[in-house]
C-alpha cells in the first residue's frame, strides 16, 4: 500500500508531466507560428536541446559520484566500453531526425493536432514489436485500431482548415507526413533498443543519455552545417534566437526526461493521464493563443485517441515494459 510520501510524489509528478506535455506542445508550436522578422534554424534548436540533455545528465552523474570517481566513471562506461556506448548510437541518430521532423510537424500543424497525432508513436511502436520482438499483440489490437481511426477523424479537420486558410505556407500534409515519419522512427528506435540492451551490464538513466550525447551532439550539428551551414555562417548559430527560442529549446531538453522521471517514480497509467489531459489542455490552449476551432469530427477522434491509449496499457504488460526500456534508454518522447 503506498505510503502518502509516496503518493505526495507521484501526485506531484503527475501534475508536472501533464504541464511539461502540454506547455511544451504549445511552446514549439508558438515558437514557429509566430511572425518574426527572423525565424530561428530548428537544426541547430536540436542541437542545442541535445547539449542541454547533456549537460543536465552529467551533472546529475556527477552528483551520484564524488568528485574523484566522477571522470573515471564517465572513462570506464564511455570510452573503456566502447561496444557498450556504440549500441546507442542508431537510435541517438534516429532521434536526431526525429526531432527535427517534428519541427516540421509544428510548423504545419496546430498543436493539438501536433500532438494527437504524434500519438501514432504507439502503433508504430506495437509494429514494430510484432516485427523485431516477434511477440504476439493480438489483445491489443482492438485498441490500435481505435488509436488509427482516432488519428484520422483529428487530421480531417487539418486538412479542411487547409482547404479553407489563406496562410499559403501552413501545409498540413507536410505536416502530417513529417509526423508520420518520426513516429515510424521513433517505434522502430525504441523497440531496437530494447532488443540490444537486453542481458547488457546495467547502466544508469543518467550515464546512458550521457552515451547517447557522445553520438547525438556531433551528428546534430553535422546536421546544422549541412542544412543550414550557408545561414550559420553568415549570421552565427543563434539566428533568429530570442527568449521564446531558448525556452522552448529548454522545455524540449528537460522534456525527456521527465517522462524518464515518470516511468521510475509512478507508473504507465500516470503517464497516459498525463497524456491525455495534456492534450486536453493543448487543445483548449490553441483555441486561446491560435483561434483553433475544433469540430464535431475533431473532438470524437480526440477521444477516441485517448481513450485508445488507456485501453492500449491495460490490454498487457507490454506498453509498460516498452516504456520502461525506452524511457531509461533515450529518457518523449511528444509522443
Amino acid at each position: 500500500m503506498p505510503t502518502s510520501g509516496s503518493s505526495s510524489m507521484r501526485t506531484a509528478i503527475l501534475v508536472w508531466l501533464t504541464l511539461q506535455n502540454s506547455i511544451h506542445t504549445l511552446l514549439i508550436r508558438y515558437s514557429r507560428a509566430r511572425v518574426v522578422e527572423e525565424m530561428f534554424l530548428s537544426t541547430v534548436a536540436v542541437f542545442l536541446t541535445e547539449v542541454i540533455k547533456c549537460v543536465i545528465c552529467l551533472l546529475l552523474v556527477a552528483q551520484e559520484e564524488t568528485p574523484q570517481r566522477f571522470f573515471s566513471t564517465l572513462m570506464n562506461q564511455v570510452v573503456r566500453q566502447p561496444y557498450d556506448t556504440l549500441k546507442v548510437c542508431i537510435p541517438a541518430m534516429i532521434y536526431i531526425v526525429q526531432n527535427n521532423l517534428f519541427y516540421v510537424a509544428a510548423s504545419h500543424l496546430d498543436a493539438a493536432t501536433f500532438m494527437i497525432t504524434s500519438q501514432l508513436k504507439i502503433f508504430t511502436a506495437a509494429v514494430f514489436t510484432v516485427i523485431i520482438l516477434r511477440r504476439s499483440l493480438s489483445s491489443t489490437q482492438v485498441a490500435l485500431g481505435i488509436l488509427f481511426v482516432g488519428v484520422s477523424l483529428v487530421q480531417l479537420q487539418s486538412s479542411a482548415s487547409s482547404a479553407a486558410s489563406d496562410n499559403l505556407n501552413q501545409r498540413p500534409l507536410v505536416g502530417f507526413s513529417s509526423v508520420l515519419v518520426a513516429c515510424i522512427l521513433s517505434g522502430f528506435a525504441g523497440i531496437y533498443f530494447e532488443k540490444i540492451l537486453k542481458g547488457a551490464a546495467p547502466v544508469s538513466l543518467w550515464m546512458r543519455n550521457v552515451q547517447m550525447g557522445v553520438f547525438a551532439i556531433p551528428s546534430s550539428f553535422i546536421g546544422v552545417m549541412v542544412n543550414d551551414g550557408e545561414v550559420v555562417r553568415e549570421h552565427g548559430l543563434l539566428y533568429g534566437f530570442d527568449s521564446v527560442v531558448w525556452l522552448t529549446v529548454l522545455w524540449y531538453g528537460i522534456g525527456g526526461l521527465s517522462v524518464a522521471v515518470c516511468i521510475k517514480y509512478a507508473d504507465n497509467i500516470a503517464k497516459n493521464f498525463a497524456t491525455s489531459v495534456a492534450i486536453i489542455l493543448s487543445t483548449i490552449g490553441s483555441m486561446y493563443l491560435f483561434d483553433f476551432v475544433p469540430s464535431a469530427t475533431f473532438l470524437f477522434g480526440a477521444g477516441l485517441v485517448i481513450f485508445s491509449i488507456f485501453m492500449y496499457s491495460s490490454t498487457g504488460n507490454f506498453l509498460s515494459n516498452f516504456t520502461r526500456h525506452r524511457g531509461s534508454a533515450k529518457s518523449q518522447l511528444i509522443s
